[in-house]
C-alpha cells in the first residue's frame, strides 16, 4: 500500500518575478538591428526557457537563435554545422537554440525529428507565433544572434553561403554567423550584420484589425482574469474598465510573454486538470495582437464596467462546524515567521471529513493555511487536514471517501502572513463538513520527501529524485509539489508493471509565488506494483530574483530560506 505521512505544505507570496515581453524588428527591418527582449518559452522536451534569464548569466556573451522548422531541408542540412558551432562556441558564452512557429508542427512531431536528426539545440515551441512575428520571421533556416550585454541584434540572416535553394556549395566561402560570433565574444563590431536565408516559408496569420476590446478582450478577461483582478482581489490592479485595462495594457502583454500570468504552471502537453486556470493559446494571442494594434475598443457598452464578481461566502456552502482562529495581527512591514496556533478538537467523538474549507479573514496578508491535527499525547503523529492558498475553494473528497478526524486529536494552524504596508488583524475560519458515520473509503495523502540533498552555491539547475511503489492499487485525485524560494521545476512520472511510462504533471516554470494542487479531470488509476518517480531542480544561482543568498550550500528545512522536496498525492487505496 501507498505509506502515509499526513502533512502537506501549500505556499503562494504576492510577489512578482521580474519577466519581460519581447519587441524586435519588423520583416520591412530586417536589414537592422534592434532590440530584442524577453520572451519565456517551453522547448520539445517540455523544459522552460527565458531569455533573459540567459543573458544575465555572469558567462553569456550572447545567444544565437535559429529558426526551425520540421520537414524543411534547408534546416535539415544546417543541424551538423549548428551543432559544431554549438561544440566550439558554447564554452565561450555562446547559447544555442532554435524556435519553431509552425502552426503545422506539434511538439511530439518537433521531438521526433530532433532525435532522427541529432539535433542538440534546445527547440523552443512559439504555439502562438507571437515570438516569430515580433522577430519579423518569414522564413526557416534563418540565424538570429543577440548581443548578452546589450540585448541587440547583432546579427540575422543565412548561418554562411553554402545552401540556397536547390544548390549546394562544396565549402562555405562567407562563415556570416562564426564571424558575428567571434566579433562579439572578442568585443569587435559585427561587419557583416544581415544576409538573405534560404529557407521555407513560416506561415503567421494575418493581422486581425478587427479585434477589439468590447467584442474581443473584455470577454476573455471576463472568463480568465477578473475573478482576482478586481476592487478587494488578489490581482495588483483591477480590471474594472476599458481604460483601466488600457492602462495596464504593456503590463498585460508582458507577463504574457513571459508566461508569469495567468498563474498556471503545468505543462499542457500531459494531462488535463480540472482545476485549470491557464489561458489558450489562441486566447492569447488575441489578447497580445489587440495591445500590439494600440487597444481599439469598438462599439457599445464596457463589458466590465460596473462587473465586480463577488465570491461566496463560503465556496461549499454553509459549513456544518466552523473553528475559528483567535485575532491575528500583522505589521505593515517586515518578514514573519509562520506561526502555528493549537486549538481543541471541536468534537467528542470521531468524525469523516467529507469536505473542508478555509476561508481567510483578510486576503491582503494570508499567505498560506495548512490544518493538520495532532496526537494528543504525540505530537510527531501529525494528519493532514486541509490547506489554503490564495484561488483555491475548499476541498470536497470523493463520493464514499473522507479525512478521519480522530477523537482527542487537536487542530494545529500554520498560518503564514505577508506585510501589506499598514496594520492589520486577520481572523481565519475552519469550516467543516462532516458524517459521524465511517465511510466506505478513507482519503489519504501520501508524502514524497528527500532530505537528503545538498543545493551547490551558484548552482543553476541541480536536481534530484525520489521513487516509491504502490503494493496495492490506488485511484489518485491530486498531486502537489512543493520546494522553497530556489524551486525551479517539478515532475511526476508513472512506471507501471507492463513497462510503460506516463508523465503525469510536470511543472516546468516552478513558482513560490503561485503553487498549485493539481487536480486530474479524469482520477488516475494505478495497479499494484506501480513505481512513482518524483523529479525535481532547483536554482541556487544569482539570476534567481528570490534566492535569499547565492553564496550558501542550502539543505533541507522547514523556513522558506532553507529548501524542500516535497510532494504530496492525494488518494484512495484500492481494496486489495
Amino acid at each position: 500500500m501507498l505509506r502515509e505521512k499526513s502533512i502537506i505544505t501549500i505556499a503562494l507570496t504576492t510577489s512578482a518575478c521580474a519577466l519581460f515581453c519581447l519587441s524586435g524588428e519588423t520583416a520591412a527591418e530586417s536589414g537592422k538591428s534592434g532590440a530584442v527582449e524577453n520572451f519565456a518559452l517551453l522547448d520539445h522536451e517540455g523544459k522552460f526557457h527565458e531569455l533573459d534569464y540567459y543573458l544575465r548569466m555572469p558567462t553569456s556573451k550572447g545567444i544565437a537563435l535559429f529558426i526551425q522548422g520540421n520537414g524543411c531541408p534547408l534546416v535539415q542540412k544546417r543541424v551538423p554545422e549548428l551543432n559544431r558551432l554549438k561544440a566550439a562556441y558554447e564554452g565561450k558564452g555562446i547559447l544555442f537554440a532554435m524556435l519553431n512557429a509552425n502552426m503545422q508542427d506539434n511538439r511530439s512531431e518537433i521531438a521526433a525529428e530532433a532525435k532522427e536528426f541529432g539535433i542538440e539545440l534546445p527547440i523552443l515551441k512559439d504555439e502562438t507565433q507571437l515570438v516569430a512575428e515580433r522577430l519579423g520571421v518569414l522564413r526557416t533556416a534563418e540565424a538570429f544572434l543577440i548581443d548578452a550585454k546589450s540585448k541587440a541584434l547583432v546579427y540575422r540572416g543565412a548561418i554562411d553561403d553554402r545552401m540556397n535553394y536547390q544548390k549546394e556549395k562544396p565549402e562555405a566561402e562567407q562563415l556570416y554567423l562564426r564571424d558575428a560570433i567571434e566579433s562579439l565574444i572578442t568585443g569587435e563590431e559585427v561587419v557583416v550584420k544581415s544576409s538573405d536565408a534560404p529557407g521555407c516559408r513560416v506561415v503567421l496569420p494575418e493581422k486581425d484589425q478587427s479585434i477589439t476590446y468590447v467584442d474581443h478582450v473584455a470577454p476573455i478577461l471576463k472568463s480568465r482574469c477578473v475573478t482576482c483582478h478586481t476592487t478587494g482581489g488578489l490581482g495588483p490592479f483591477a480590471m474594472s474598465n476599458y481604460s483601466k485595462v488600457k492602462g495596464w495594457s504593456d503590463m498585460i502583454a508582458e507577463v504574457l510573454m513571459t508566461r508569469q500570468m495567468p498563474p498556471w504552471h503545468a505543462d499542457p502537453e500531459y494531462g488535463k486538470f480540472a482545476n485549470d486556470c491557464g489561458i489558450s493559446p489562441e486566447e492569447k494571442r488575441t489578447l497580445v495582437s489587440w495591445i500590439n494594434a494600440d487597444c481599439p475598443k469598438g462599439e457599445g457598452d464596457d463589458p466590465l464596467e460596473g462587473f465586480s464578481p463577488v465570491a461566496p461566502e463560503w465556496h461549499l456552502g454553509e459549513p456544518q462546524k466552523i473553528v475559528a482562529v483567535p485575532e491575528q495581527t500583522v505589521e505593515p512591514e517586515g518578514v514573519f515567521d509562520y506561526r502555528n496556533v493549537t486549538l481543541d478538537n471541536p468534537f467528542g467523538e470521531d468524525v469523516w471529513l467529507t469536505a473542508t474549507e478555509i476561508r481567510p479573514g483578510n486576503t491582503r496578508v494570508v499567505h498560506h493555511v495548512i490544518v493538520t491535527a495532532v496526537h494528543p499525547e504525540a505530537d510527531r503523529l501529525e494528519k493532514w487536514v486541509t490547506g489554503y492558498a490564495p484561488g483555491t475553494e475548499g476541498s470536497t473528497y470523493p463520493e464514499g471517501s473522507a479525512v478521519k478526524l480522530p477523537k482527542g486529536w487537536k487542530l494545529k494552524f500554520q498560518l503564514h502572513y505577508t506585510a501589506s504596508g499598514k496594520r492589520e488583524t486577520d481572523v481565519t475560519e475552519l469550516g467543516l463538513h462532516y458524517s459521524t458515520e465511517p465511510t466506505k473509503n478513507e482519503f489519504k495523502t501520501k508524502v514524497v520527501m528527500n532530505h537528503d540533498f545538498k543545493i551547490p552555491s551558484g548552482a543553476y539547475d541541480f536536481g534530484t529524485e525520489k521513487e516509491f511503489t504502490i503494493h496495492s492499487g490506488a485511484t489518485v485525485y491530486a498531486l502537489n509539489p512543493h520546494m522553497h524560494y530556489r524551486g525551479k521545476r517539478m515532475s511526476f512520472e508513472a512506471e507501471f508493471p507492463d513497462g510503460r511510462k506516463e508523465i503525469l504533471p510536470s511543472v516546468p516554470n516552478y513558482n513560490f509565488n503561485w503553487q498549485r494542487t493539481y487536480i486530474p479531470e479524469t482520477p488516475l488509476e494505478f495497479p499494484a506494483g506501480t513505481k512513482i518517480v518524483v523529479r525535481n531542480a532547483w536554482d541556487n544561482s544569482s539570476l534567481n530574483p528570490h534566492n535569499p543568498d547565492p553564496s550558501k550550500d542550502v539543505r533541507w528545512g522547514d523556513q522558506t530560506f532553507d529548501e524542500m522536496f516535497f510532494a504530496t498525492i492525494g488518494y484512495i487505496e484500492k481494496a486489495e
